[in-house]
């Protein structure tokens, strides 16, 4: 399933129409408690990784910036008042340009050159980052403004996304063919090599299916990257980071 959350409808709207049964659009309202809460509804208690380790969560959304325009992919997360950052793990190569985002509890008046300003970003790291793992979090952001946020109105929220669906139309269907059950193929002797814990194994199951997609031999990968000589859980994560660093280079 795609989770696509967006803060206010005008943000939606132009997205509804790609609504379908493996597709929905959470509207969280403005701000991260809004934010966390919308994901902690959408993923109820009692859910493993495991049970969502094909679910992918998009939040699509307008921002702020002084001196960039466009559509970007975030790749750095900063909350602002909590002085953590989170990075979203982008395994594949999208063509959009990458940059960094702060979430801030009140609309930025003087943006910092270089950067990307919105209010939700970060609680829905935060909170969905605890079942969905960070290759599957996509945070995509609109430029709508510069601070001043006076001319920012309905219609030019909704015209600005309406002017990117083509692009996030394609961008959707490139996570559906990458979380597509390509392959009942059992991984289990390589989680008992690398000592997976029950994240690490939904981690080797998205690189497997990655892999997969791409033509490419996943358990060879593993094992050039060392996955016979790990001794511990440790070890096996870095085997992970091996494969993952070179299916990213190879996307």
């Amino acid at each position: 399933m795609i989770h696509v959350f967006s803060a206010i409808e005008c943000e939606a709207a132009p997205l509804r129409h790609l609504v379908s049964d493996d597709l929905e659009i959470i509207i969280t309202g403005i701000g991260k408690i809004n934010a966390a809460f919308a994901v902690g509804r959408t993923f109820p208690n009692g859910l493993s990784r495991n049970d969502l380790k094909n679910d992918v969560v998009i939040n699509i959304g307008t921002c702020g910036s002084d001196d960039l325009h466009g559509l970007f992919l975030v790749n750095k997360i900063t909350d602002d008042a909590a002085g953590k950052d989170y990075y979203p793990d982008i395994l594949r190569v999208t063509g959009l340009p990458e940059a960094s985002l702060i979430t801030v509890d009140r609309v930025k008046t003087d943006p910092e050159p270089g950067c990307l300003y919105d209010m939700e970003a970060s609680a829905i790291y935060h909170a969905g980052s605890k079942l969905i793992s960070p290759d599957r979090m996509i945070f995509l952001k609109m430029v709508s403004d510069n601070g001043d946020v006076a001319g920012v109105t309905e219609a030019s929220v909704n015209a600005l996304v309406e002017s990117y669906v083509p692009k996030i139309k394609e961008l959707i269907t490139m996570i559906r063919d990458g979380i597509s059950p390509l392959s009942v193929k059992s991984n289990e002797d390589l989680y008992d090599l690398l000592k997976a814990s029950a994240s690490m194994k939904v981690q080797i199951d998205e690189l497997m299916r990655f892999a997969e997609s791409m033509g490419v031999d996943g358990r060879k990968l593993f094992d050039e990257a060392g996955a016979s000589e790990v001794t511990s859980r440790a070890g096996g994560k870095e085997v992970t980071a091996r494969v993952r660093s070179v299916l990213t280079h190879l996307s």
